[in-house]
């Protein structure tokens, strides 16, 4: 009985698979580009523990700069698999005026600066400021709140604090609660796991890449053949 070979030309298995090539080629991509993106943020924190912002001046003419609540519930837990702590760095413009920083549940702040005039800073740092009003004076920070982490005194400060679930406020106000104030700040993020995610990435996106490659390149191949 005489052999048979594939037949030339493209066939419709030929043409799914050239499709699904293509697309997982660009998956593959995605994933080499994000790996690739997280080894080069690894190397950043090898430097000093941690990945940072750039410095930013902060000013607000009330009693307190604030964050826009972090919620860390939800969805948002899977972060803590891969950070394990937050820095927050302050400095003052007028080193002889003590500051306070702290964090502290979001229900909590909100309470406490309910009625004072203060300046809540959004996730897109000094660009994201809003002012809101209030006629209130707060008490003195250091004893107002049961603060989960807190750094007070002169000179620069650094507020350390470990990820925890719930809504959280990062404050920054003058030690004896007086108003106006003007800082520089910087935040930065320990996460450990990030070298280990990056290997992953990468390991993912060539395997993914091989089999995207010989998806493409065989029926190409195939369809290629000149006809017997």
């Amino acid at each position: 009985m005489a052999s048979t070979s594939a037949a030339s030309g493209w066939t419709v298995g030929r043409i799914i698979a050239l499709a699904t090539g293509s697309v997982l080629a660009l998956v593959s991509l995605a994933l080499i580009a994000g790996g690739g993106t997280l080894a080069w943020a690894d190397t950043q924190q090898l430097r000093s523990g941690y990945l940072t912002t750039s410095t930013a001046t902060y000013s607000t003419s009330g009693y307190a700069l604030a964050s826009d609540p972090i919620k860390l519930h939800g969805a948002w837990r899977l972060l803590s698999l891969f950070v394990d702590r937050v820095r927050v760095r302050i400095s003052s413009s007028d080193p002889s005026r003590p500051l306070f920083a702290g964090i502290a549940a979001a229900g909590d702040v909100e309470r406490y600066l309910g009625d004072v005039n203060y300046t809540a800073v959004g996730g897109r740092g000094d660009h994201d400021v809003t002012g809101h009003p209030g006629a209130g004076v707060p008490a003195a920070p250091a004893t107002a709140l049961p603060w989960a982490a807190r750094a007070q005194g002169s000179g620069s400060q650094t507020l350390t604090w470990e990820l925890r679930d719930g809504d959280w406020m990062v404050v920054v106000m003058n030690q004896d609660a007086s108003p106006g104030l003007t800082v520089r700040a910087e935040a930065g993020l320990s996460a450990l796991g990030l070298s280990w995610l990056a290997g992953e990435l990468l390991a993912a996106g060539v395997l993914l890449g091989l089999v995207a490659g010989a998806l493409i390149i065989v029926p190409v191949r195939l369809a290629s053949r000149p006809a017997p």
